[in-house]
């Protein structure tokens, strides 16, 4: 699929613009909470039976996709890494916690894992993790990753601000069972220069990982949280032009 600046940012204005609710007669309607933009690849021509064609991996932005002073994260830690982060006024749970969590019910894991967007887990923690809800995280992607694969596992107190930047930036791009990734890349509250390069990013690195590089990409299309999908293609541009 050939794919240029022109016509991302293209794309993005008319997402933007179809978002707006417009009826003659009646003032433009916009609606009042900041919706996310959502960036949707359809891809061909790969066989996700073969483990090295899937994709699991959280990818570092250009800008932030939060527009809130943190990420919706919980800290499982102890010591002086447990301190720092209560000191940040992030969600925390300590050794003693996990272990009563997982004398809980089922439901109520599942519920604790759901209510969180990533984790952030001191290493040494990371094997209790695992045997305690390894099972809950890794349908839903969120089990925390050490570097290059994910940003979620550190081990001093320093690495922890670095950490909560960076997931003010972080995506996750997983690609297991259907020829399809969708991702947050901003709000409409952003510059739109910045999510143009948040969206720039997730086709250069979705086409660096296929083996057919751009060529794998077979449809490609933008929507806000309550707005229609624009396809990002020329001709569909000047169909919804007319």
């Amino acid at each position: 699929m050939k794919i240029d600046d022109k016509l991302l940012k293209k794309s993005l204005n008319a997402a933007i613009n179809f978002s707006i609710i417009k009826k003659d007669g009646f003032k433009d309607k916009v609606r009042k909470f900041d919706e996310s933009i959502d960036f949707i690849i359809n891809l061909k021509d790969i066989n996700l039976n073969d483990p090295k064609q899937r994709i699991d991996k959280e990818i570092l932005l250009p800008n932030n996709i939060i527009t809130s002073d943190k990420p919706n994260v919980c800290v499982i830690a102890s010591d002086e890494i447990l301190m720092e982060a209560k000191n940040l006024g992030l969600d925390t749970i300590d050794s003693d916690g996990l272990i009563k969590l997982n004398s809980e019910e089922k439901k109520v894991k599942k519920k604790f894992v759901k209510k969180y967007d990533f984790f952030i887990v001191e290493d040494k923690m990371m094997p209790n993790v695992a045997r305690y809800l390894a099972r809950f995280l890794g349908p839903l992607g969120k089990m925390p990753k050490p570097f290059p694969s994910g940003y979620g596992i550190i081990s001093n107190p320093s690495d922890l601000q670095v950490a909560i930047d960076r997931y003010l930036k972080i995506i996750r791009i997983q690609l297991k069972k259907q020829l399809l990734v969708q991702v947050k890349i901003g709000k409409k509250s952003m510059e739109k220069e910045q999510v143009f390069e948040n969206m720039k990013a997730v086709v250069e690195y979705i086409a660096d990982q296929m083996p057919h590089k751009y060529n794998n990409i077979k449809s490609m299309f933008l929507k806000t949280t309550m707005g229609h999908p624009i396809k990002i293609d020329e001709q569909y541009l000047k169909s919804i032009e007319a």
